[in-house]
């Protein structure tokens, strides 16, 4: 081992890092500050409000717009020269040296971006500065003190392997890096303002970090003899470069979200750490390691850490920039268009001079395939044609279409993280959540504010608006949450504290469910429905169940769905009859279930007098999908873009709804008899629509019996397709406009206004 020049390199190598670091940390937050400028230009442009900038505080991450701005920066492009250059010096270092030596050094890159970062003068010329204290130092010192300690410590204990370690543990220490790495990046949006760049900074120190170890491995394969094109080291090269691509990305997104030198603490800290590790384990340079030693490392490792998190805290404590107020920032204001709109000047007319501004909030990505997300959507597009509408969701390409419809602007909420298998976008009400939403409300200056989900931002939302004082109404999708009954001991356990978590509303204990997980599902609705001023049930049944649970402002306004105006009535059916199922392959919608009463009724009159098709996917796709194994006279089509739902309405003769308990007023009972097609039903609670143009399958055998009896005498199919003509007019857009406008009114509490559309669905 050469020491002294090993040492000299990596020296030089953590100056080149700091500077690089300060370089791409100005054009980062350049790139962001400068789209938002571009964003608030656009909409003004356009005649829509924009919501007001936030501090830097606020700051998110970066989109992939941003980032292709922001490496086209001569600031950026030569920070990543310098970074580039740093990196070879490293790596040259590490070519004379084991990991566990060099790693460390780096910690002087602390040193230099703390002096290179600009200090309050900088901040007076345009950077984003503060000014350097005490407390800044004394981190820096804890940082140093503690890293110099595990590099003595680390050095005295290294040896040179003395073989070249095997694929297993090396795919281990590769595994569960990456594993740390993820886990740090999903979740930084859980931490405090303030230490979300440090996570991310940490996230992109173990990509680094395990780069080091990957980089120092291909060297002891060259100079064991393996050949430079030999699959080991290419393999090896290869898993490198990955890993610092990543590390990469990871590192530019923290300097979007915070100062360099917090970032750099963070990657000298805890890449030499993941470094040393992974050389004393997994290549074998720990050989003569002591429980001594490692207690001394790790009491070193601890030092630095704390070190990092003080600077985060002292470099991050900036009063933030108070919100620029909107044309109409006093609560009474809020009230105008809703109690100003006399019947003599209805706000629905398109020429209106009130017209109202709604604010359409949900925790649900308008990506994920369900009635909710569905109904979402054309509640929003009804609601355009007589308000202005604010849309606040999670970003998807769904929400962007969406905000390109007239009268409708889309407003991304950030999440932190996507519960896997679930679907569920994660974002707690927190300060930050709450201040976005506040910008939004105000710039958009929102009449009312109306959510649809019972998690983190609509509670967030309903807070803003009682501290706005506008009215917030929420609309229940289903309060008829089930689990499998292996799920409920958890359910019960977890389900509270993780509503708690993240709406941050104590939550409610009723007994709503026979078993006790269901139950706990149940209270997170009835939680956030008793924080709203009222409460919108699209059924009668389910309005009831409300009641039942002590709400007492609950009113029944019915999904809408899009008019269909060449849809015609079934009059003849020629062929099989088509019989259509949409909707998510999931156990609470019975689809296994209705493919085995379809099978059984094609087994007794055959694909020539019944054809099904089924239309979605979901977690029961691949079960469903064997189940019906090329039958003929089933066929699963997967998912298709939700305005194709119409035209294959068209194709059929009628729809099936196979739920039972669970769903409120589904939307394929909507879409279907908008577009004139009976609904073969299970479930004898619902009602809307499904009284008058509903084909029923009660009880056991139910489908099998219907199914049946359809293909050989369609005639009920007939008249359920002709009833559709008078009961479309329940779920038109205008209708279900004025009904949730006077809802609105209501929750403001204007008296001499009372609902006049909103229509309680005969029992």
């Amino acid at each position: 081992m050469a020491l002294a020049p090993a040492i000299a390199l990596a020296g030089l190598g953590s100056f080149g890092l700091a500077g690089g670091s300060v370089l791409q940390h100005r054009s980062a937050t350049a790139s962001t500050q400068s789209d938002s400028t571009r964003s608030a230009s656009t909409h003004q442009d356009s005649g829509r409000p924009a919501a007001t900038p936030t501090s830097q505080s606020h700051a998110t991450t970066m989109t992939r717009r941003q980032l292709a701005a922001m490496i086209r920066r001569p600031a950026w492009l030569a920070g990543m020269l310098a970074v580039v250059v740093a990196t070879l010096l490293n790596l040259a270092a590490l070519r004379l040296a084991p990991v566990t030596v060099i790693q460390p050094l780096g910690v002087m890159a602390v040193v230099w971006s703390v002096l290179l970062a600009p200090s309050g003068a900088g901040r007076r010329r345009g950077h984003s500065g503060s000014r350097r204290t005490g407390a800044t130092w004394a981190s820096v010192a804890l940082i140093l003190a503690g890293l110099i300690g595990f590099t003595v410590f680390s050095t005295t204990t290294t040896t040179t392997p003395a073989a070249i370690p095997g694929v297993t543990p090396v795919l281990a220490g590769a595994a569960i890096s990456c594993l740390v790495g993820a886990t740090l990046t999903a979740t930084h949006r859980l931490a405090p303002a303030g230490l979300r760049c440090l996570a991310l900074g940490a996230s992109g120190a173990v990509f680094y970090g395990l780069t080091a170890t990957l980089v120092r491995l291909g060297f002891s394969l060259l100079s064991a003899g393996d050949a430079l094109t030999s699959t080991s080291v290419i393999t090896t090269a290869a898993g490198a470069l990955a890993a610092c691509l990543v590390g990469g990305v990871i590192v530019q997104q923290a300097y979007a979200l915070g100062h360099a030198e917090i970032v750099v603490a963070a990657l000298t800290t805890i890449d030499p750490i993941v470094a040393a590790t992974l050389g004393l384990t997994v290549l074998g340079e720990g050989r003569s390691v002591t429980a001594l030693s490692i207690a001394a490392m790790a009491a070193c490792g601890l030092l630095a850490a704390a070190g990092v998190a003080a600077l985060s805290r002292a470099r991050s404590h900036k009063q933030p920039t108070p919100p620029t107020p909107g044309p109409a920032t006093h609560p009474a204001a809020y009230r105008t268009a809703l109690s100003d709109s006399a019947p003599d000047d209805d706000p629905t007319h398109p020429h209106s001079a009130h017209r109202p501004r709604i604010a359409l909030v949900s925790d649900y990505t308008m990506a994920t395939l369900g009635g909710a997300e569905s109904a979402f959507g054309e509640q929003a597009r009804a609601l355009a044609a007589s308000a202005d509408v604010l849309i606040a969701c999670p970003a998807s390409p769904a929400l962007a279409a969406l905000g390109r419809h007239p009268g409708i602007t889309a407003f991304p909420v950030p999440v932190a993280l996507t519960l896997p298998g679930l679907g569920l976008p994660v974002a707690r009400n927190t300060a930050r959540l709450r201040a976005a939403l506040r910008n939004a409300f105000i710039a958009h200056r929102i009449d009312a504010v109306h959510v649809h989900s019972e998690f983190g931002i609509a509670a967030a939302a309903i807070d803003v608006a009682h501290e706005l004082g506008i009215p917030a109404a929420e609309t229940v999708h289903t309060f008829f949450w089930q689990a499998p009954a292996a799920a409920q001991p958890l359910l019960r356990l977890v389900v509270p504290r993780f509503h708690r978590l993240v709406t941050g509303y104590a939550g409610t204990t009723a007994q709503l469910a026979r078993l006790s997980g269901d139950s706990a599902l149940r209270n997170m609705t009835l939680t956030v429905a008793q924080h709203a001023d009222r409460v919108i049930s699209p059924s009668a049944h389910q309005a009831e169940h409300l009641r039942d649970a002590g709400l007492t402002r609950v009113d029944v306004v019915p999904n809408t769905v899009a008019e269909a105006p060449d849809a015609r009535p079934v009059t003849t059916i020629d062929g099989p009859l088509r019989v259509l199922w949409t909707g998510r392959f999931a156990p609470e919608k019975r689809v296994l279930p209705f493919l085995a009463a379809a099978i059984e009724a094609l087994d007794v009159v055959g694909p020539g007098l019944l054809r099904i098709d089924l239309l979605g996917t979901g977690p029961q796709f691949c079960a469903a999908a064997r189940l019906v194994d090329d039958r003929p006279g089933i066929h699963l089509h997967g998912r298709v873009p939700h305005d194709d739902i119409p035209r294959w309405l068209a194709r059929s003769h009628c729809s099936v709804l196979s739920s039972l308990g669970w769903d409120n007023q589904p939307m394929t009972v909507a879409e279907s008899v908008t577009a004139l097609r009976g609904v073969i039903w299970c479930d004898p609670a619902l009602t809307e629509g499904v009284d008058r143009a509903g084909i029923p399958a009660f009880g056991p055998n139910g489908l099998t019996r219907r199914l049946i009896g359809l293909a050989v005498d369609p005639a009920p199919v007939l008249d359920a397709s002709a009833a559709a003509v008078e009961a479309r007019r329940l779920f038109g857009r205008d209708r279900f406009a004025r009904s949730v406008l006077d809802v609105y009114r209501l929750a403001a509490g204007n008296p001499r206004l009372r609902p006049t559309l909103i229509t309680e669905s005969p029992a």
